[in-house]
């Protein structure tokens, strides 16, 4: 090409081209340039003009020059891209929708055949692009361009939107994804591309599908809404794209429309439960950890309304499928590979979804109940997000199990109290007070974290724990989950259990269950746990009761085998723990062989002595009381009152009534006593059960003793001074006869109750007190009474 009109084309100097068109001949201006060492492309004069944005210059030689020249020009292609000038005025000029508008005048201008030379619209350049895919590709304000390049040729539409360039992209692609609707909607409506077009660009039409208007998504659902379950190298749907992206526009749609059946079951019933290939997480675990709550909540709302669907389906079969839709885990509740539900993952630090959370909560409560694998439970994730709103919803609606209120590293929410406002912290701290003192795995405890977090109120507490206001602490409901750490946690934390526990009228020991023996023998260990072991509760049942109730043979046996442990404290109903003993006995013969490795015969009925009691020391005790009062009442029969006669050496009051009933009496004591002493004898060589057989007679046959001896001494006193002076001797007899019945064991009981002011609790001491004197355990009782005063 010339250089003077090379030059003109691309300045635009039309006074030169019209000297060259008055004085050169047609093959003047068909010369084409070539490219510079600049990189300036290089053409005929259309291509330079289009490139130099020179509207003036192309409007006026397309004035000036013949028909066929022109014709000519706008079909040839520069020798470097293989470019028209249509591709130029469609990429390259910024006012190239005028340029392209002339090049459109022009052929519309032409009654002759115009396309004889070629249409300059399907011309392909090296890339295999036609001018429009060179108008929707690169420049996203184009649209009307676009526009018109596609009207040029009606019947030509179908061709020229079918071709893909080397990229393998169509003009309907390029449309899609630079979101010229009119375009896309003009091209889906007029010219349908084949199902492989919609098969291999799914993904790429629904990932762009948001910026679409409804009318062109629409369209989208209505051609290629079957290919939607496709997915890419990641395992990502479109729903997971939507997801990422937080769009929520296109599933909306759709949920608001009255078609599309069988795309919104694919979308809301099957889609909505794909999981990627990387973590397995489905488009709500997405939603929520990207704070996409307009999508989480057209999901869910979307999977509610295919349930109601499918369970309204036939009336004949509602109850079979209410019961078959019952059975489905709803998408809220999947899991993906860290064991995280989409609650999970709105509630994670660097999430902290809080409107999905609140909203998928008064869907499912339960949800507050599912670990991940490291533990975590919603309500620790909340907490550790300082999401207060999530936290009091939680706790109104699902009071966390302790295995909920830390993870498996032994990380508690007390740890994460810094993440907290101060007030949302105090309150917990009141709450879980209990747990102050807990460590995770590296040895740190709550009030470690609070110093390396800086928060001044949060160290002042954890220093300072009696500032707190605890909560009570259920330990009933702790003890029927069998939160065993949390309730050794209470107790080594509780300043007082034992006024706590008379609050509540109960004890942890009348609940508590644990799996081994020796984690029982840990626990009766604790000083406060020991001391309540005889404690009723309000139907008057001890721990022993508790434990034979509910089977627990590990507890049983290690209460049975404590010397300190009441067993004959008789509840509501005058059952004691060794009659509910017996009954388990005849039930299952495992309690008896229990008993029998324990040397405890329950069905040995015994009045004084227990299977517990410690014979020997008894046995010495009756012993030596029985000596006694054998000789006593040995010497008693030859001192006798009133003395002998002389002469004959007879009892000179032998034949007085009062003297024989002093005979009577003392025989009967000496002889009593002595059977004692031979009772106690036989039992140091029988066999257990007999021996406790023989010490408990002996205890009853040694009161008939002392009874003997009382009646002997005031028989005695009144046959000697009942002559000279019968009210002393009515006095004396009356009080011996006072003494004589004050001592009988309920009697007694009862006159201690009433006449000493005393609680219940001390009054139940008292009496727990006599019953071991009686079974020769006083010494530990009195010692174990002190020891608890002294503490108090």
């Amino acid at each position: 090409m010339n250089p003077s009109l090379t030059e003109a084309a691309k300045t635009g100097d039309v006074k030169f081209l019209r000297r060259a068109v008055s004085g050169e001949k047609t093959k003047y201006f068909l010369n084409k340039a070539p490219m510079e060492e600049d990189g300036a492309l290089g053409g005929n004069i259309f291509h330079l003009a289009a490139w130099n944005d020179q509207e003036d210059f192309f409007s006026e030689a397309i004035k000036l020059l013949p028909t066929n020249v022109v014709k000519r020009l706008l079909v040839q292609t520069d020798d470097d891209y293989r470019y028209t000038p249509l591709h130029a005025a469609a990429e390259y000029t910024p006012s190239n929708h005028s340029i392209v508008k002339l090049i459109k005048q022009f052929y519309d201008s032409i009654t002759e055949d115009p396309h004889p030379m070629g249409k300059p619209w399907m011309a392909l350049a090296f890339n295999n692009m036609t001018p429009l895919h060179m108008a929707l590709k690169d420049n996203k304000e184009n649209e009307a361009c676009a526009m018109l390049i596609l009207s040029m040729d009606d019947s030509q539409l179908s061709s020229s939107c079918s071709l893909y360039d080397d990229d393998g992209n169509s003009p309907l692609y390029y449309a899609l994804k630079n979101g010229f609707n009119l375009m896309s909607h003009h091209i889906l409506t007029s010219s349908l591309p084949s199902p492989s077009f919609f098969d291999e660009n799914v993904l790429m039409l629904f990932q762009l599908a948001p910026k679409f208007s409804e009318n062109v998504v629409r369209l989208l659902f209505e051609n290629c809404g079957q290919y939607m379950d496709k997915t890419d190298e990641r395992g990502y749907t479109v729903l997971h794209d939507w997801a990422s992206e937080g769009a929520a526009g296109p599933c909306q749609l759709l949920l608001d429309s009255d078609g599309f059946a069988e795309l919104k079951t694919k979308i809301f019933k099957e889609l909505v439960y794909a999981a990627e290939s990387r973590w397995s997480n489905t488009p709500m675990h997405l939603a929520a950890m990207e704070r996409n709550s307009e999508l989480a909540l057209v999901l869910i709302r979307g999977y509610q309304q295919q349930v109601e669907v499918r369970n309204q389906v036939s009336v004949a079969s509602t109850l079979a499928s209410v019961s078959a839709s019952a059975t489905v885990v709803p998408p809220w509740n999947i899991k993906n590979t860290g064991g995280n539900t989409p609650l999970h993952s709105a509630l994670f630090p660097n999430s902290s979804h809080e409107v999905f959370a609140l909203e998928v909560l008064a869907i499912d409560p339960t949800l507050c109940l599912i670990r991940n694998d490291r533990g975590e439970s919603p309500f620790f994730l909340a907490v550790s997000s300082g999401l207060t709103r999530v936290v009091d919803e939680i706790l109104r609606v699902q009071e966390p199990v302790f295995d909920l209120l830390r993870r498996y590293d032994g990380t508690t929410v007390l740890h994460n109290l810094s993440s907290c406002p101060e007030n949302t912290g105090i309150r917990l701290l009141e709450k879980y007070w209990w747990m102050i003192s807990f460590k995770d795995d590296s040895g740190k405890t709550a009030l470690d974290k609070a110093k390396e977090s800086k928060k001044p109120w949060l160290v002042n507490l954890l220093m300072n724990p009696s500032l707190i206001q605890k909560e009570r602490f259920d330990w009933v409901t702790a003890c029927q989950r069998e939160e065993t750490e949390a309730i050794l946690a209470f107790i080594n934390h509780c300043d007082d259990l034992q006024k706590a526990c008379r609050e509540e009228n109960d004890t942890p020991l009348h609940h508590i269950k644990l799996t081994t023996y020796q984690e029982y023998r840990n626990l009766l260990q604790i000083p406060s746990i020991r001391e309540l072991k005889n404690t009723t509760d309000q139907d008057g049942a001890t721990p022993l009761h508790r434990a034979l109730e509910r089977k627990d043979m590990l507890l049983v046996k290690i209460l049975l085998l404590d010397d300190g442990v009441e067993r004959t404290t008789e509840d509501r109903n005058s059952t004691t723990p060794m009659d509910l003993l017996v009954q388990l006995c005849q039930e299952n013969d495992d309690w008896e062989r229990m008993c029998k490795q324990i040397n405890i015969n329950p069905h040995l009925q015994t009045s004084y002595i227990q299977q517990w009691t410690n014979l020997d020391q008894i046995r010495s005790t009756l012993s030596i009381v029985a000596a006694l009062l054998a000789t006593i009442t040995f010497a008693a029969g030859f001192t006798l009152p009133g003395g002998l006669n002389d002469k004959t050496g007879e009892a000179i009051l032998a034949t007085k009534p009062a003297f024989l009933v002093f005979l009577l009496a003392d025989v009967i004591a000496m002889c009593t006593a002595m059977l004692v002493l031979f009772y106690l004898v036989w039992s140091m060589v029988s066999k257990p059960d007999m021996a406790r057989l023989l010490v408990d007679q002996s205890v009853y046959i040694l009161m008939i003793s002392l009874y003997s001896t009382l009646l002997a001494f005031m028989t005695g006193i009144y046959t000697m001074i009942a002559k000279r002076s019968l009210w002393a001797a009515i006095l004396i007899f009356a009080m011996c006869s006072i003494i004589g019945i004050s001592t009988n064991r309920t009697v007694l009981d009862r006159m201690i109750a009433k006449f000493i002011p005393t609680t219940s609790n001390t009054n139940t001491d008292t009496q727990d007190r006599i019953r071991l004197l009686e079974q020769g355990r006083a010494g530990a009782s009195l010692a174990r009474n002190n020891t608890s005063r002294n503490g108090q």
